[in-house]
């Protein structure tokens, strides 16, 4: 019980230690964001989503498919229907 009591309290005390600033000084939660992270833009880190949209459309651009394959090719979403 004893063991219990000194966990609870530990752990009450590292959770109001690390939220000293969020709790008593309103600061900001950080923003972790990277597509909203200023920080993060100014050294050109981006989401992976939006590296793979990037990817995909610079590839839509290339002529990827010459359309001699199956029908099964046409739904990748590379196939260009010209």
């Amino acid at each position: 019980m004893k063991t219990l009591l000194a966990a609870i309290v530990f752990v009450g005390l590292a959770v109001l230690l690390l939220g000293v600033n969020i709790f008593f000084f309103h600061r900001p939660f950080p923003d972790g964001e990277i597509s909203t992270n200023p920080e993060m833009r100014k050294r050109g880190i981006k989401c992976a989503k939006q590296e793979e949209l990037e990817m995909l459309a610079r590839q839509k651009k290339k002529k990827v498919c010459d359309g001699n394959y199956s029908d099964a090719c046409a739904t990748c979403g590379l196939y260009n229907k010209e």
